[in-house]
């Protein structure tokens, strides 16, 4: 019998999507996530109050959850590992930035991580309003450091214990999820 072969680079195993990155080939869970997805977990963590979900594809808690831009973008992310999925879309993993201007917040022992999306070039700075450019701003993503502050987040803890250890950091106040 032989023994089974790894896939080449940039091939997606059934039920994953690719993803090219610093590090190697990375597969996401390839899941469904529909807008009724998006309200049943918004529902969960704000209208009943239950305990942050495990990210699909790093399992970390505290930074994962459903998050809404408006007028109408829904979406879900982790802010530890960069996986991203709209309503109805695939998952991406965003690229982690930090502009380090002197407006930028800090929280849990390391500056607060911008996360986009992979083609964005540019962005405007939400705290000073700068352009940032995108390849100068590059971080390691939190989960591939393991210097990084946030590894040292408690985890697999109550939506109570959340919601108290981001209040210790003015930009994380009110949060469950980072």
């Amino acid at each position: 019998m032989q023994p089974a072969q790894a896939p080449d680079p940039g091939t997606a195993l059934p039920g994953t999507s690719t993803i090219v990155a610093a590090g190697g080939t990375h597969f996401l869970p390839q899941l469904p996530f529909s807008r009724a997805d998006w309200e049943a977990a918004c529902y969960a963590a704000f209208g009943e109050g239950r305990d942050p979900a495990t990210c699909p594809d790093c399992g970390r808690t505290g930074f994962y959850g459903p998050r809404i831009e408006e007028p109408e973008r829904r979406y879900r992310q982790c802010r530890f590992c960069g996986f991203t999925q709209e309503v109805d879309g695939p998952p991406q993993r965003y690229r982690p930035t930090v502009h380090r201007c002197a407006d930028w917040p800090s929280c849990a022992r390391a500056p607060y991580v911008w996360w986009v999306a992979p083609k964005v070039a540019t962005y405007r700075c939400p705290f000073c309003s700068e352009r940032v450019i995108v390849s100068k701003a590059l971080e390691k993503r939190p989960a591939d450091d393991p210097g990084h502050g946030w590894q040292h987040v408690p985890q697999r803890k109550s939506r109570f214990y959340y919601a108290e250890f981001w209040s210790k950091w003015e930009y994380s106040k009110g949060r469950v999820e980072l």
